[in-house]
Order: structure tokens, then sequence, then C-alpha cells
């Protein structure tokens, strides 16, 4: 009998998740290894002191130093830059133009668009700031493509597409017919779908080390292998040394939910991507050439894009969800396999193409699928979370909004809607969590049944629900 491994043609590093770092860092590692940033052994005072390494602490450096040169900043990361979130995602540097309906309803449609407008530029200038500072972050503008994949996407699909419509972006977000979908990848399992302008593509880990070096180069300082265990008022506490500081920044992510100021706005949940050898003869027999970034429609969604050397990454949402970051959100053979079965079933012509590397970890989602940025209460402590997933342009936008709240700048970013807006929360634990899990897992299983033509279990498709019954912009109407 063939074993999962074997029918999912699973090789190498892919049956070792977790047990090294994602393909992205260790290309870009093995490209440019950076500047050494030694850890934080001694007591030190900063302007503004950051707690985390990735996009959000690295972008809210950069716009700081933008502000105002003679600012002392100081980024504190418990790992490597780019070794969290940032390093492991997609490369979906995406529009919100999908994200309408939350957005309407939350900020109205004039505040809507205007977020949407701010995030293209987002999108716009990480490409300049990669061609102006050295950066070869395979950069590439080519689009978002959605495939519907089952009949029950198509309603989603056509709502989307509508409220663009009203919104006055029909250039933005448009359908496409099943033989435009066919005519930019051809999968036997895509039908209609959508097409968003606002989509490129980048290597994250070469973004994320590429811009460490450019904060480095403007006298940023950076202490990786540096745990922060507290902030005691804008101080930040490690081990071996303190920062002190009249500002602190809390760009954590998903270990959001281990910080008294974020834990009830975020829930943590898995994300995976499997990765396949080089096979660009394949994806010129499907006519994926374009570059295009492509997901389905599920909740639980499946996210993937090529490669300059002819891979698919291919992405999936996990089931995992729990009180604190652990290993489970990085070595979870369940969730990788699941994850390449999504693969072959949209890919059928790559049977024979192994899938060499696979790697997962924590995403923070918020309670409205959308981030928001600001100031805790009365505090000078600031923070951006919640990316759901989409946090690459974002985070650039996160970065000049919280850069121009601590400087006081009068800015039309301060006055985006998600700026200190007023937060929804999820229960308290150990509820969020374990309801977290159930209700993840109930999604999964409910589109999974679909997508291989079966009626959903009762139980579990009114699982899957809750979130919306709740109030919640998460998971299926």
């Amino acid at each position: 009998m063939r074993t999962s491994t074997d029918r999912l043609h699973l090789t190498g590093l892919a049956l070792t998740p977790g047990n090294q770092r994602s393909w992205w860092l260790r290309e870009a590692l093995a490209q440019d290894p950076g500047a050494e940033c030694p850890p934080l052994n001694k007591d030190i005072k900063a302007d503004v002191v950051i707690v985390g390494g990735g996009f959000t602490g690295l972008w809210t450096a950069y716009f700081l130093h933008e502000r105002n040169p003679d600012l002392g900043i100081a980024i504190l990361e418990q790992d490597i830059c780019g070794g969290g979130p940032s390093g492991r995602n997609g490369g979906f540097a995406s529009g919100w133009w999908d994200e309408l309906h939350g957005l309407v309803t939350l900020y109205g449609v004039e505040g809507a668009v205007k977020a949407c407008r701010a995030i293209t530029t987002s999108i716009d200038s990480i490409g300049k700031f990669c061609e102006g500072n050295g950066i070869d972050a395979w950069y590439r503008r080519s689009g978002y493509m959605y495939a519907i994949t089952v009949e029950a996407n198509q309603r989603a699909r056509d709502e989307m597409v509508a409220l663009a419509r009203e919104v006055g972006a029909t250039e933005e977000l448009y359908e496409l017919s099943p033989a435009e979908v066919q005519a930019r990848c051809a999968s036997p399992a895509f039908r209609a779908g959508a097409f968003m302008r606002d989509g490129a593509s980048v290597q994250p880990a070469r973004l994320a080390r590429g811009l460490r070096r450019v904060v480095l180069e403007r006298g940023v300082t950076i202490h990786e292998g540096t745990r922060v265990t507290r902030l005691d008022g804008t101080t930040a506490v490690t081990p071996r040394g303190r920062v002190d500081a009249s500002h602190a920044v809390l760009a954590v992510n998903a270990w959001g939910i281990g910080w008294p100021q974020l834990s009830r706005k975020l829930v943590a949940w898995s994300s995976y991507i499997v990765m396949t050898a080089p096979a660009p003869e394949k994806l010129e027999e499907i006519g994926w050439t374009g570059g295009e970034l492509i997901t389905d429609f599920r909740t639980s969604l499946r996210y993937f894009r090529t490669t300059r050397d002819g891979r698919v990454a291919f992405g999936g949402g996990g089931g995992r969800a729990r009180r604190s970051v652990d290993d489970m959100f990085t070595h979870d053979a369940r969730a990788v396999a699941e994850t390449a079965e999504g693969f072959r079933l949209m890919f059928p012509s790559f049977s024979g193409v192994p899938i060499e590397d696979a790697w997962g970890g924590p995403i923070d989602v918020s309670p409205t699928h959308l981030p928001t940025f600001g100031r805790v209460g009365d505090s000078s402590v600031y923070y951006a979370a919640g990316y759901t997933g989409n946090g690459v342009a974002p985070t650039h936008l996160a970065g000049q909004v919280l850069a121009d709240l601590i400087t006081g700048a009068d800015s039309d970013n301060v006055r985006l809607p998600m700026v200190n807006a007023k937060a929804m929360t999820f229960p308290p634990e150990p509820f969020r969590s374990w309801g977290a899990a159930v209700v993840r897992r109930a999604m999964i299983e409910k589109e999974t049944a679909e997508e291989h033509g079966r009626q959903p279990n009762f139980l579990v498709a009114q699982l899957a629900r809750t979130p919306r019954r709740m109030g919640y912009f998460l998971g299926p109407d």
C-alpha cells in the first residue's frame, strides 16, 4: 500500500517541516548572510524601542529615520530578522479590494476606498524601495487571480466584483470568464474567477533581509537573539539587559497573543507552504508564465505562486490554534499533507514533480480579517497587528502610520480609518484558543468536502459558520 508520502510525492525537506528554516530564508541567507547583530547584553537608552524585527518593526524603523534621522532606534528580535512570518510567508504583496465588504461595513465607502488606495501606494513603493536600494527581492507586479474551484464560490466572486463596481473601482477588481482564467493558468480545477490589479510577488526573506541592511546603514541598532520578556511602561526588559526608551512599538505578529496589550485582539492560526522542485516546462504547459499570484475562494485559503526558477510555492491555512506559539505551528506533518493534497488536486499535470520542501508557522488573525494600527490607550506604546496572513504590503503602510504617530506628523496616514479604531475582541482564554481550533478545523473539513463533491456534515457546516454568527468577519456566511 502506498503511504500518503509516496502518493503525494513528498521528498527531502518536505518530510521534516520545522527542522530547518523556510526555503525563502535559506536562499536569502545563502545569497547574503548580512552583518552580525549580537544579542543585547547591557542596559541601553533609545528614543524608540521596537519589539520585533520582521516587516512591521523594520519598516517602522525605516520610516522613523526618514521622519527624523536624529532619533535613536533600537530593534529587539528574539530570532533573526525575517526568522518569523516575514521570512516564510507566500510573498504576496496584494491589495485590499477583495476586502471591500469588511472595509465598507466597518468604515464606510469613503474610508474603505482610502484604505485600498493606500495599500496600492504601498505595493508600488515596495518595488521602488527595492530598486532604489539595490535589493533583488524578485519584485514582480503581475496582479492577483482568484479562481473558482467549486460552485459554492460563485456567489462570493459575484458579490466581490459587484461591490468593487459599486464603489467605483471596476478597473481594480473585475470578473474573469472560464476561458480567461484558463489562459492565465490552465488548471482543470479552475472554473471562472476574478482579477485584481493590485498584486506583486516578492521573495519575502530577501525583502526582509534587504530592509535589515538598509536600516542598519542608517544607524538603527538591531539586537537579534534577544527575547523581550515584558514592557515596563516603555522600557523593554530582556534576560540580559534593558532598553529605556521614550516610545515603544509592539511589532510581534502572532506572538501578540502572549502580550496583554494585544491578546484579546488576536488568535494565532497556522499556515503552511509546500514547494515543488523546479519544473518550468510544466508551467509552460499550463500557461502559467505571467507571474500572477493565485488563490481560491476557500475561507481556509489556498494561495500559490511561482518562483524565478520554475517552482510552485503552494500554501494553505492549517487547523492549529493554541494559547501560545509552540512547535505545533511549525512541525505539523498533517498540515503539510493537507496542503500537498490541495496542490495535487489543482495541478494533476505536476504528478511527476516532487514536493521537496515544506514549512509553516503562525499568523495573527484579527476578528475583522483586517489589521489595525495605533496606540495602546494613553501610553507611549504603539502597535500594528492582525494582518491575518496578508502582511507584506500592509506592514509597509503600518510602518508609516506608526512613524507618523510617534513623531506627531499630521498626515493622511494617521487619518486612515483603521488607525486607533475601536477594536473588536475575541473571548478570553481558554475559550479563545479552544474555539478557534474547533472552528478552524470545521472550516477546513466543510470546504474539503465541497471540493470533493460531498455534502458537508451538518454539524461541521454549522460550526464553520459560528464566527459570522458571532459578528466576526471570519469563515463562511
